[in-house]
């Protein structure tokens, strides 16, 4: 009886971690906006110090440039929109996006915040060793070397 008690309760452990782990399926693989949006206004709130009070501001502009940002990718999935016309249309949401956080963070804050956005666009410009990368201005302009 020992035996197969010892085995069994070893089993409910395992599948009571593993059903621990496990969150809800998700689509594809992505987060939800909502997800997304917590999750960097917590990465905000550490890395520039954020007040309860900016963060509870801050998490509804990022939830809403998400939800816009997935709008337009499933646009373009879809084929329902020129690339061109997404690309400025996301150019005019990025501007009215950082005009937001501008508004609510701290000149100290919202300079850390372009900085850690340009480290970021510099991580992912060395991760394509064989495109090119132009940097002005905070806009990053990435080329990629095709072989045909």
């Amino acid at each position: 009886m020992k035996k197969f008690l010892l085995p069994l309760l070893a089993l409910a452990l395992s599948a009571t971690a593993a059903s621990a782990q496990a969150g809800p399926p998700q689509e594809g693989g992505r987060r939800t906006p909502e997800e997304m949006a917590a999750r960097q206004t917590q990465g905000l709130t550490k890395q520039l110090g954020l007040s309860a009070e900016q963060a509870a501001k801050v998490q509804p502009i990022l939830l809403a440039r998400d939800q816009d940002m997935l709008a337009m990718r499933g646009q373009l999935q879809a084929g329902t929109a020129d690339r061109s016309q997404l690309h400025a249309q996301m150019q005019a949401n990025r501007t009215k996006y950082e005009d937001q956080l501008k508004a609510i963070l701290t000149p100290d804050q919202f300079a850390k915040m372009q900085d850690l956005q340009a480290s970021r666009r510099q991580r992912g410009a060395e991760m394509m060793p064989d495109g090119k990368v132009k940097a002005k201005d905070g806009k990053v302009k990435i080329k990629a070397k095709t072989d045909s």
